[in-house]
């Protein structure tokens, strides 16, 4: 287990990959170790000293050898995308880089994205979901109370069947199980359940497999069971030259929200806050091209290397130990949550695949982007999410296992 002082320490020494971030690109297990260990003997913690000259001697080589592993990780993302894309599989981009970076990842594989990469990525999406924002968002915000009932119902049920189904199936210890447990929210799960008796690498190894299933799964699953329009075409620029100062001012207006929101420490900051700039900026008629799709791509390659990411270092021994009951907890909390989503479309004559997806127990910025990729409306889905987060927050403490 990771004593909770190392996840207190990745927390205060502001790394951008730390544990209590819930950031992508490394090991969620490994991250706060990892975090603690550089504020403690890296270079600037030993600076007008004379031990300084060896680890700072070595910094240039470390330095290359993350480029080669941020440089490796994109390639085996953008083949493993391109390959998706051939077949003609849905979510092609997103969904092939997840895959191949996270079959690397197990392989033994060195391979990890800093995070401002991540943050760019999620600043293009961003863009492109706030230029989607139609005034029939505005016009259904009418029926989101009753919604957000039935999340809170969803979420609920969820917490409970999945932890009873892991601690009396198969007999994880009550911590372990109820951490295990919660739909989204890596980093906030990981300090608490520090904090506890926890299994600390196997409640973050139940965490990245959901992740992982329902970005594989739900693009399959609501292609079955419901219509999803898929991304709209996108135009090619008349004149480039000409919008180049627009797109100067929608990256730059909605990277700014984006670092707003990301300080105000809102779930999944970086891309709602690009999202609501962009919607902003295209509602009032400032801006009216779009971001060309090769951009997308990227954005889309990026986000699915994040996510496969999340398997450095894991053992096959400890996959293999968490799998079955993994997979088994994600497909309860999918029939949970379809069963709401029904009663939601039923009641408030939303579409289901729409409401399947805000349900659903991922993370903010995985489901929105998924949203996105299926056509689904992306605030819809995002404030939701961001929702669900916050109630997580106000729950979390309640829902610790008693001391024994």
């Amino acid at each position: 287990m990771v004593p909770s002082r190392f996840v207190w320490a990745a927390a205060a020494a502001g790394c951008p990959d730390n544990a209590a971030g819930g950031r992508s690109g490394q090991s969620p297990a490994h991250a706060a170790h990892a975090c603690q260990v550089t504020a403690h003997t890296g270079c600037t913690a030993l600076r007008g000293t004379r031990t300084v000259h060896g680890p700072c001697r070595s910094r240039n080589r470390r330095m290359m050898k993350r480029l080669a592993s941020t440089a490796l990780t994109l390639l085996v993302a953008a083949l493993g995308g391109g390959l998706f894309a051939l077949a003609g599989l849905p979510a092609a981009w997103l969904m092939g880089a997840m895959a191949a970076v996270a079959g690397g990842a197990l392989g033994g594989l060195t391979l990890r994205l800093p995070s401002p990469l991540g943050s760019a990525a999620f600043v293009l999406l961003g863009i492109s979901m706030g230029a989607g924002v139609t005034p029939d968002t505005l016009h259904q915000m009418a029926s989101w109370p009753l919604s957000m009932a039935l999340l809170a119902g969803s979420v609920m049920a969820c917490l409970y069947a999945c932890s009873a189904w892991l601690e009396r199936v198969h007999r994880w210890d009550p911590a372990t199980a109820r951490y295990a447990a919660v739909p989204g929210a890596l980093g906030a799960v990981l300090v608490l359940a520090a904090e506890s008796r926890a299994d600390l690498p196997r409640v973050a190894l139940a965490q990245s497999l959901r992740l992982f299933v329902l970005v594989a799964a739900m693009p399959w699953l609501l292609d079955l069971v419901s219509s999803t329009p898929g991304l709209p075409p996108r135009p090619a620029l008349s004149d480039p030259a000409g919008a180049l100062p627009e797109l100067a001012l929608l990256v730059g207006a909605s990277a700014l929200a984006g670092l707003l929101f990301q300080t105000l420490r809102v779930p999944g900051g970086v891309l709602l806050g690009a999202m609501l700039g962009s919607a902003l900026l295209h509602g009032s008629g400032l801006v009216d091209h779009r971001l060309p799709g090769w951009l997308l791509n990227a954005g889309f390659v990026v986000t699915g290397a994040l996510i496969g990411s999340r398997f450095a270092g894991v053992t096959l021994a400890s996959l293999r130990a968490a799998l079955r009951p993994s997979l088994e907890s994600v497909a309860l909390a999918l029939v949970l949550s379809s069963i709401f989503a029904w009663a939601g479309g039923w009641l408030l004559g939303l579409p289901f695949g729409q409401l399947w997806l805000a349900y659903a127990p991922g993370g903010v910025e995985a489901m929105t982007i998924v949203a996105f990729v299926l056509g689904l409306d992306t605030a819809f889905v995002g404030t939701h999410h961001v929702v669900r987060f916050a109630g997580l927050g106000f729950l979390a403490r309640w829902w610790q296992p008693r001391r024994g």
